[in-house]
């Protein structure tokens, strides 16, 4: 089946999940820099579930609070409306993922790359591209969605797909993705943020996050997004798996070199990482895998990456 052909399917299928009227109308408010936070309450209200998961996210020790945040818009005043916009778009992902569920595919190993690669991309945008750090962390936790709306809208023909997406099947999956399929996850994903009418540089930033090349965006900023995007996602799957150092290493390193990153920076955003994706999945209320091995490989990486940098520079 040729990519016109599978895409035009999977636009034509139940399987694409739509926006809820309160993330359309979220999104739209907060696009406006003068916001009125008294409407967003009123809105955000409407939805006890967001209302929640805003307050939990404000009372998190993500921010430091001191005190306790009670009200939605001493919140919203807390948080800044970009992360509002993020946590309500991030909240009806999750119930749109329980909707997208596929045997075959491992949802806890799927929602602990997502995050993974969600908070990496923040951490390195923080780096590289600081105004576009919202948008990195939301490309992010949104890349791999296509991989369930694949294994959805075309269960037969991506079966042999979806049972390779799991821990310890390496990456071979995504070669066989468009051989088989004609498309990518990334540009199946891209349809689906293109149909929630979110901003072309999001959609062009996780269409091309695999790509490497000429195949990345002309927009410099999409370029790099797509870039960060793609390095955190080949980074996570590392810290999803179990491999055997060394190679876990080579993965890390030509990620960074992707970006353009001293590995410090990397050994860096390791310290602390597990927390971080426990404490991010307990406010969007997901699960994801148990690693028990996240811990010691994210220390081994840490030395392997300062002892090859410190040989690097040495030479």
């Amino acid at each position: 089946m040729m990519q016109a052909e599978t895409l035009e399917s999977i636009k034509r299928s139940a399987s694409i999940p739509s926006m809820p009227l309160v993330a359309t109308r979220c999104y739209e408010m907060t696009q406006d820099s003068n916001c009125d936070y008294n409407k967003l309450v009123e809105l955000l209200s409407t939805d006890p579930g967001i209302a929640a998961s805003v307050l939990r996210l404000a009372n998190s020790p993500l921010f430091g609070v001191t005190r306790q945040v009670s009200s939605l818009k001493h919140a919203i005043a807390l948080l800044g409306v970009k992360r509002i916009r993020d946590l309500v778009l991030a909240r009806y992902l999750v119930q749109k993922t329980d909707e997208l569920k596929c045997e075959l595919i491992d949802i806890s190993y799927y929602w602990r790359v997502s995050v993974t690669t969600a908070i990496l991309s923040s951490k390195f945008a923080n780096a590289l591209l600081p105004a576009r750090r919202d948008e990195a962390f939301m490309i992010g936790l949104l890349a791999d969605l296509g991989v369930l709306v694949l294994a959805q809208a075309l269960p037969d023909q991506y079966a042999p797909i979806a049972s390779r997406y799991q821990p310890h099947s390496g990456d071979a999956w995504m070669q066989g993705e468009y051989n088989l399929m004609g498309v990518t996850h990334g540009e199946v994903t891209a349809v689906v943020l293109e149909q929630w009418n979110l901003p072309e540089i999001m959609c062009e930033s996780v269409r091309f996050h695999h790509a490497t090349g000429a195949d990345l965006p002309e927009n410099a900023d999409a370029n790099l997004l797509a870039r960060i995007v793609g390095a955190s996602s080949a980074i996570s799957r590392v810290l999803a798996q179990t491999m055997p150092v060394e190679q876990a290493v080579t993965t890390c390193r030509q990620a960074m070199d992707r970006v353009e990153l001293d590995v410090k920076v990397l050994v860096k955003a390791l310290d602390g990482l597990d927390g971080d994706i426990e404490q991010m999945a307990g406010l969007i209320q997901v699960d994801v895998l148990n690693s028990r091995v996240f811990a010691v490989l994210t220390k081994q990486l840490a030395e392997n990456l300062m002892a090859s940098s410190v040989a690097t520079t040495a030479s």
